[in-house]
Protein backbone atom coordinates (compact mmCIF):
# COMPACT_ATOMS: atom_id res chain seq x y z
CA UNK A 1 0.00 0.00 0.00
CA UNK A 2 1.39 3.68 -0.77
CA UNK A 3 0.96 6.01 1.70
CA UNK A 4 0.29 9.96 0.43
CA UNK A 5 0.21 12.15 2.71
CA UNK A 6 -1.86 15.47 1.26
CA UNK A 7 -1.25 18.22 3.71
CA UNK A 8 -2.61 22.45 3.47
CA UNK A 9 -2.17 25.29 5.98
CA UNK A 10 -4.99 23.58 8.17
CA UNK A 11 -5.32 20.32 7.03
CA UNK A 12 -8.86 21.50 5.80
CA UNK A 13 -10.48 23.03 2.84
CA UNK A 14 -7.18 22.56 0.30
CA UNK A 15 -6.57 19.29 1.34
CA UNK A 16 -9.57 18.17 1.12
CA UNK A 17 -9.73 19.56 -2.80
CA UNK A 18 -6.07 18.24 -3.45
CA UNK A 19 -6.89 14.66 -1.82
CA UNK A 20 -10.21 14.04 -3.70
CA UNK A 21 -8.86 15.12 -7.14
CA UNK A 22 -5.56 12.85 -6.86
CA UNK A 23 -7.54 10.02 -5.48
CA UNK A 24 -10.23 10.30 -8.95
CA UNK A 25 -7.11 10.98 -10.63
CA UNK A 26 -5.00 7.84 -9.12
CA UNK A 27 -8.63 5.89 -9.30
CA UNK A 28 -8.90 6.66 -13.37
CA UNK A 29 -5.18 5.17 -13.92
CA UNK A 30 -5.72 2.08 -12.33
CA UNK A 31 -4.73 2.19 -8.89
CA UNK A 32 -7.73 2.32 -7.01
CA UNK A 33 -7.28 0.18 -3.72
CA UNK A 34 -2.99 0.49 -3.91
CA UNK A 35 -2.80 3.62 -1.97
CA UNK A 36 -4.18 5.42 1.29
CA UNK A 37 -4.39 9.24 1.55
CA UNK A 38 -3.52 10.71 4.88
CA UNK A 39 -4.94 14.62 5.00
CA UNK A 40 -2.91 17.28 8.29
CA UNK A 41 -1.78 20.17 8.19
CA UNK A 42 1.55 21.81 7.55
CA UNK A 43 2.70 21.56 10.99
CA UNK A 44 2.18 17.55 11.05
CA UNK A 45 3.30 16.69 7.65
CA UNK A 46 7.19 16.23 8.98
CA UNK A 47 5.86 14.05 11.80
CA UNK A 48 3.33 12.02 9.27
CA UNK A 49 5.80 11.47 6.25
CA UNK A 50 7.96 9.42 8.27
CA UNK A 51 6.37 6.37 6.98
CA UNK A 52 4.92 7.74 3.72
CA UNK A 53 6.10 7.48 0.03
CA UNK A 54 5.26 11.11 -0.72
CA UNK A 55 3.75 14.45 0.33
CA UNK A 56 1.25 16.05 -2.11
CA UNK A 57 1.17 20.01 -0.32
CA UNK A 58 -0.48 23.05 -0.81
CA UNK A 59 2.56 25.03 0.81
CA UNK A 60 6.15 25.21 0.13
CA UNK A 61 7.89 21.96 1.19
CA UNK A 62 8.21 22.02 4.94
CA UNK A 63 11.42 21.34 6.62
CA UNK A 64 12.03 18.13 8.04
CA UNK A 65 10.05 15.65 5.37
CA UNK A 66 11.82 12.46 4.97
CA UNK A 67 9.64 11.74 1.72
CA UNK A 68 9.54 12.56 -1.84
CA UNK A 69 7.16 15.87 -2.41
CA UNK A 70 4.76 17.35 -5.27
CA UNK A 71 2.92 20.78 -5.13
CA UNK A 72 -0.26 20.53 -4.73
CA UNK A 73 -1.08 23.78 -6.32
CA UNK A 74 -1.63 22.76 -9.59
CA UNK A 75 -4.47 20.65 -8.65
CA UNK A 76 -5.91 24.22 -7.24
CA UNK A 77 -4.97 26.68 -10.29
CA UNK A 78 -4.52 24.34 -12.94
CA UNK A 79 -1.31 25.36 -14.35
CA UNK A 80 1.60 22.81 -14.26
CA UNK A 81 -1.55 20.33 -13.30
CA UNK A 82 0.03 17.78 -16.34
CA UNK A 83 3.37 17.96 -14.79
CA UNK A 84 2.72 16.77 -11.65
CA UNK A 85 0.33 14.29 -12.33
CA UNK A 86 3.33 12.94 -13.86
CA UNK A 87 5.48 13.29 -10.96
CA UNK A 88 2.51 11.32 -9.46
CA UNK A 89 2.14 8.79 -11.94
CA UNK A 90 5.92 8.35 -11.74
CA UNK A 91 6.03 8.10 -7.90
CA UNK A 92 3.19 5.36 -7.81
CA UNK A 93 5.32 3.76 -10.36
CA UNK A 94 8.21 3.19 -8.05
Amino acid sequence: MIKIVVSCGSGVVTSAIVARYVADFLDAHGYAGRYELVRCCMADAPARCTDADFLIATTVAPMGITCEYVSGVPFLTGKGRTDAEKQILDLMAR
